[in-house]
């Protein structure tokens, strides 16, 4: 797994160097530098169908791999963070809050101020990150979006495509891992995970699967293809 995100490991590592050093003036910078690291190495940000600020959010990574992978301490580094991560910081204290027991709709407004959905799913964001660099387990998620879908239940329509987007982010992470090598193991784990997070009616269809296998992981199309055994149908992400 760490094969499949050793180039954002590898720039997490250069960026928190220079961070450290005080290379960047502001988080502005930060998300100009993190975008031309990741075309320089020609790869995408984690992301779903939107690209709406996608460098900003994929700080998240760049977060999580400074405090998890590398051990940095918000606490021995804490002007580093207070300036570059806030947000994350305290989408991630919402994170911590919400598994803890406490109402959902209740930590977003003590933290944050609102439950809107770029705010909510920031925070989900964190979570399914965490999941895919294998600092969290997968049940933490699926904890997470349960308690968010009671405590605001104006959000289980978006919280139905979510789940859809995770699980075809999850099975093209299986085809690019090698794990998933035909249709019928495809079908299999596509089964098994729209069990796991209770989302039978929110199967992602092979042509999701196909976007970001090709786009996220950078598969060549003609190896997802084979694996899918599917008509190609050309899409865009919004």
């Amino acid at each position: 797994m760490q094969n499949l995100y050793r180039r954002r490991i590898e720039i997490a590592q250069k960026i928190w160097s220079r961070l450290l050093q005080g290379y960047y003036k502001d988080r502005k910078e930060l998300i100009h530098v993190l975008e031309r690291e990741y075309k320089k190495a020609e790869i995408e940000p984690i992301r779903g169908r939107s690209k709406i600020k996608q460098y900003e959010k994929e700080l998240t990574t760049l977060y999580l791999l400074g405090k998890y992978g590398l051990g940095l301490s918000p606490e021995e580094y804490s002007k580093v963070f207070d300036k570059f991560f806030r947000m994350e910081m305290l989408c991630e204290k919402a994170y911590r809050d919400i598994l803890t027991g406490k109402q959902s709709s209740e930590v977003f407004h003590e933290i944050f101020g609102t439950t809107s959905e770029d705010i909510v799913f920031r925070v989900i964001r964190l979570a399914y990150i965490m999941v895919l660099l294998g600092f969290e387990g997968e049940e933490t998620l699926i904890q997470l979006l349960d308690r968010i879908n009671e405590s605001l239940p104006e959000l289980s329509e978006r919280i139905k495509r979510f789940k859809k987007f995770y699980i075809a982010l999850r099975i093209a992470e299986a085809i690019a891992t090698r794990k998933v090598r035909n249709r019928l193991e495809k079908e299999a784990l596509k089964h098994a995970l729209c069990l796991r997070l209770k989302a039978e009616k929110s199967a992602p269809s092979d042509d999701e699967i196909r976007l970001i296998a090709t786009e996220v992981y950078g598969l060549p199309e003609y190896l997802v293809n084979d694996v899918l055994k599917a008509k190609n149908i050309e899409l865009t992400l919004e």
